[in-house]
């Protein structure tokens, strides 16, 4: 075989190489691209950059790295080393090829594929807003039971709601009697609205966990009006289409076009739901656009509160594991406080942190209540210096009634007993 014959068939040799390496490195991008575009996998990313994560994203290198090798190798008088390495390379880029397309498919098919049971519940849509309920009494919130939420006869609710958030259904470190408990004593105030802020399940993308917390809804909170927002677990996975499905079906629609966050017109006041899992990775600039907006429209005779799964200010510890600080935001705060700040929100209601927590920053008021059944989180390490108030491993949710002057908002404890009460008188133009 003549030198010229032979440099011609290890040229294509080093060619097929190459795009072997080159495919295993396309599949293996859209793989991370498509897996990063879900909503929370940025900062399922950031707050837990872990070796399998990076790997996921590395391995596709690893292929074409070894093809690009065989190059100086070339240069040896033995071949052996470098069809050696060639081998290696191909049965690597076979192996990252079958990898990114399996777990492409699994990210793909998997949240879209299992079986959610129907549930009946009373959901809220967001672009036809909430109406307090006209019979009222005041006698629904002077009882015992509700001691401590009451005004005067001039000063009965005009808007009353219930907020918990972080059941976490699906995991057996919850508590499941807590959260039945909490939905029971919702149930039996008989609110104008339920905002449940997230993390309903462990893991949006298991239908097994939607079904349990749909059967616990249905069973308990049938008929109080409801609105569930998406959380961090809820999105894992591509959990979002079991929330979509299950918690914004056809016909439901928002001013935002988006089902994650929106403006509600609840009549005595306007409630804005903002699409914060982590942080700030969903808060792009078409959202913040949108804030701004909404904000600077708002009725200046209304009170302004605002929902969200991702809190703000909040006391907390530093993650013992990530080494992550789960307190006074880096990300929320000076992306989004300003604009509150700026346009005079009253109230900010967050979960994500396992406490029950008021606080008050540059005259915007702040309630955590990620209390709903989830695992609480240990004593707190860091206390911000916006906390006025802080409850620890304490289950329970928040009742907030609207007057014509002020929003009271009742902490409560699972039994339903009032554990601290707020009186805030909102700004009015």
């Amino acid at each position: 075989m003549s030198s010229q014959k032979r440099q011609s068939r290890l040229t294509a040799q080093q060619k097929s190489v190459l795009i072997w390496g080159l495919v295993a490195l396309l599949v293996c991008a859209a793989m991370n691209i498509y897996f990063y575009s879900l909503e929370g996998a940025r900062g399922f990313y950031l707050w837990y950059n872990t070796r399998m994560l990076r790997s996921l994203i590395l391995m596709g290198l690893i292929p074409i790295g070894l093809a690009l090798l065989t190059f100086p190798l070339e240069k040896l008088k033995s071949k052996l080393p470098s069809r050696i390495l060639r081998w290696v390379s191909i049965v690597a880029s076979a192996v990252v090829t079958l990898i990114s397309v399996g777990l492409l498919a699994f990210l793909i098919i998997a949240p879209r594929s299992g079986t959610i049971e129907p549930a009946k519940l009373n959901l809220i849509d967001p672009s036809k807003g909430i109406i307090a309920q006209a019979t009222q009494t005041q006698a629904s919130i002077s009882s015992p039971q509700w001691q401590g939420a009451t005004t005067g006869q001039d000063e009965q609710p005009l808007l009353r709601l219930s907020i918990s958030s972080d059941a976490h259904w699906g995991v057996s470190t919850s508590n499941a009697s807590a959260r039945t408990e909490i939905l029971q004593g919702i149930a039996a105030h008989n609110p104008d609205a339920f905002f449940l802020l997230g993390d309903i399940v462990e893991n949006g993308s298991q239908s097994v966990s939607w079904n349990q917390a749909l059967g616990d809804l249905e069973a308990l909170i049938p008929r109080v009006p409801i609105r569930p927002v998406m959380g961090n677990h809820d999105a894992l996975l591509g959990g979002q289409y079991a929330y979509k499905k299950i918690f914004f079906p056809k016909g439901f629609s928002s001013n935002s076009g988006s089902p994650y966050y929106y403006s509600i017109d609840a009549g005595a006041a306007q409630i804005i739901v903002l699409d914060m899992l982590w942080g700030t990775e969903q808060f792009g600039k078409r959202q913040k656009d949108w804030l701004e907006k909404t904000l600077q429209a708002a009725d200046p005779s209304k009170p302004v509160i605002v929902l969200s799964h991702c809190y703000y200010y909040g006391s907390g510890y530093d993650d013992p594991t990530w080494g992550q600080p789960w307190y006074d935001h880096y990300q929320t705060i000076p992306a989004v406080v300003p604009l509150f700040e700026k346009y005079g929100v009253d109230l900010v209601v967050s979960g994500h942190n396992h406490y029950q927590e008021y606080l008050e920053h540059n005259g915007v008021h702040y309630a955590i209540i990620g209390a709903m059944g989830g695992i609480s989180d240990p004593p707190p390490t860091y206390f911000s210096p916006a906390s006025k108030w802080m409850a620890v491993a304490t289950f329970g949710w928040l009742d907030l009634d609207v007057t014509r002057t002020e929003l009271i908002l009742s902490f409560r404890n699972e039994k339903g007993e009032l554990i601290h009460e707020e009186r805030i008188a909102f700004r009015r133009q």
